[in-house]
């Protein structure tokens, strides 16, 4: 994966587009999770990168993007700051923004403080505070310093995955398993503190949002609330599943999330449009 210089750090990213060359497709930005990489969206692309240009990248510190050596530590603006930058440098002047949990939380972020480069928001089993869990958040920091990242994910694998396909629990930890736990500790504590509950009347972008039932990390009330809160939100649920949602039903979840995308733009000016997607 090629690599765009950001201040302090490096970020590692990739584009898929499938779309017809002659013509200017949107872009679609997809913002992982803690502990996660541009990896994660596999089974997404193939839905999206054929109507989209895709953008997928490594957060700081995640995946193959570099952490910075002296005084690093995680704040929401630099978050903001590197979707912004890593934009800037691919010449894109607005997104498609899809995030999933902690992603979703730069996202809600993004939209608020650039709305002019904000097409739309899909927040996947996201929240706009953690602390709402229903999980004992407290914990996270201990596991992950007595087990490691994989042995954290594993903790509440029941709570995350549910019931999952074979395979998919191992890969996932796995790759999880690539982020260090001080990136890791340093980021779930991090975003346990952030509060975004006063912005949500303030999004005007059109949001998606997309929860599992059964998620106990982002749990129903906190997705009914968004939607309740945010001017331009939507709300489908998923039975049976946890809140890896992305990864345990991509294909839905991209289907859904395409058909979004394309009623947002079908409301836009498409002459408009095309000439700052």
């Amino acid at each position: 994966m090629p690599r765009i210089k950001l201040r302090d750090i490096e970020l590692s990213y990739t584009v898929d587009d499938y779309t017809d060359p002659w013509k200017r497709a949107p872009w679609v930005l997809l913002h992982h999770s803690a502990v996660g990489s541009a990896r994660r969206w596999y089974g997404w692309v193939p839905h999206l990168a054929r109507s989209y240009r895709v953008l997928r990248y490594d957060v700081r510190g995640h995946g193959d993007s570099t952490w910075p050596s002296q005084n690093a530590h995680f704040t929401l603006d630099t978050f903001v700051d590197d979707v912004a930058a890593i934009l800037d440098a691919l010449d894109i002047p607005r997104i498609h923004f899809v995030g999933a949990s902690g992603g979703g939380i730069v996202g809600l972020k993004f939209a608020h403080a650039y709305p002019e480069r904000t097409r739309s928001l899909t927040l996947v089993a996201s929240t706009p505070r953690l602390s709402e869990s229903q999980v004992d958040l407290s914990k996270w920091g201990q596991l992950l310093q007595e087990h490691g990242v994989k042995g954290w994910l594993m903790a509440d694998s029941q709570a995350r995955f549910g019931n999952a396909p074979d395979g998919l629990v191992e890969w996932f930890t796995d790759e999880g398993a690539r982020t260090s736990v001080k990136v890791a500790k340093a980021y779930t504590s991090y975003m346990a503190t952030v509060d975004l509950t006063h912005l949500l009347p303030e999004i005007k972008a059109k949001t998606l949002i997309l929860a599992a039932e059964e998620d106990e990390i982002t749990p129903m009330h906190v997705q009914k609330g968004m939607r309740d809160t945010m001017p331009n939100a939507r709300l489908i649920t998923y039975g049976d599943v946890g809140h890896n949602i992305k990864v345990l039903i991509p294909d839905q979840l991209a289907r859904d999330t395409l058909e979004f995308l394309q009623d947002v733009d079908k409301m836009e000016d498409l002459t408009l449009g095309f000439v700052d997607c």
